[in-house]
């Protein structure tokens, strides 16, 4: 499709490091983004999160919440998060993207929410400066 003309750039999901740059090079410099989980719960991407930022393709750390089921407890099981959100004044499922912004700008969650108020709350993470001293983003 990228020979036909059909599409300009790709994407790919699911690489690591060793697989962005095969692709990059496969793909003679097409290659557009790279979508992987990230979230606090699921850190290990971090490594390509890092890398992309090198070549400068765009980043879409999917679940950004750790999936819809696991949405809920995000508080519970990542304090830190809960009490960014209290000291900003906001919630926590605007700090979490806001959190995933943070390393570059290029970096574009890819979220999913059933309540309208969740998905405004995603939404205004762009427009959300998280202090350098809140997180230390690649911790696991």
């Amino acid at each position: 499709m990228l020979n036909e003309g059909v599409v300009m750039m790709a994407g790919i999901s699911n690489a690591d490091v060793a697989q962005i740059d095969v692709a990059h090079e496969v793909l003679g410099g097409r290659l557009w983004s790279v979508q992987n989980q990230f979230s606090p719960a699921f850190r290990s991407s971090w490594g390509e999160l890092d890398h992309r930022t090198k070549p400068g393709l765009a980043f879409l750390p999917r679940s950004p919440l750790g999936s819809i089921a696991n949405a809920k407890g995000l508080t519970e099981r990542h304090s830190a998060f809960q009490q960014a959100a209290d000291e900003a004044g906001t919630s926590v499922y605007r700090v979490t993207p806001a959190w995933e912004l943070a390393p570059a700008p290029v970096v574009i969650p890819v979220t999913w929410a059933s309540r309208s108020a969740s998905i405004r709350g995603s939404a205004a993470a762009a427009d959300l400066e998280l202090a350098a001293d809140q997180f230390v983003l690649p911790s696991v």
